[in-house]
C-alpha cells in the first residue's frame, strides 16, 4: 500500500504502527494529517484505536483498509470515527479517490461493498425481504 500511496506526491509517509495500540500513541505524538488504519489489529482493534484517536488527534482524518467485506464492520468503523472504508481487494483501484475523498472530508466506501449492500436493499424480482 505504500508503493500506491507513492504515486501521488503530495503524499509523505510519517510512522508505521505494528499495532492499536502503538497506532494512538503515533496519532498523539506525529498528528499526521490521515491515518491507514486496519480493523485487525493485535493489543486494541483499529475501531477501538480510531475512537481514541478521535481524542488525541482530532484533526486526523481516518481511512480504514481491511480485507473484511462486511457492511457491519464498515459501519462500525466509520461510527468510530472513519471517513472511509476501503476493502484490500479493491485498494489498487479505490484507495487514491478514497484519500481524496477522506482529505476533502468527504465519506468513501468501496464499491464492491456499497454494491454488496445496494444488492442486499434490492432484491431480485423486486420481493421486499
Amino acid at each position: 500500500m505504500v508503493a500506491k500511496l507513492g504515486e501521488n506526491a503530495a503524499l509523505q509517509v510519517v510512522g508505521f504502527a505494528s499495532d492499536g495500540a502503538e497506532a494512538v500513541l503515533k496519532a498523539a505524538e506525529l498528528h499526521p494529517d490521515l491515518i491507514l488504519m486496519d480493523v485487525n489489529l493485535p493489543e486494541l482493534s483499529g475501531i477501538q484505536a480510531a475512537a481514541r484517536i478521535r481524542w488525541v488527534s482530532p484533526e486526523s482524518k481516518i481511512l480504514f483498509l481491511s480485507q473484511i467485506l462486511d457492511f457491519d464492520v464498515a459501519l462500525a468503523a466509520l461510527d468510530s470515527g472513519g471517513l472511509g472504508y476501503v476493502v484490500k481487494s479493491d485498494a489498487e483501484n479505490e484507495l487514491l479517490a478514497a484519500v481524496e475523498a477522506v482529505m476533502s472530508g468527504k465519506r468513501f466506501v468501496s464499491a464492491l461493498l456499497a454494491n454488496r449492500v445496494i444488492g442486499d436493499l434490492n432484491p431480485p424480482d423486486g420481493l421486499i425481504r
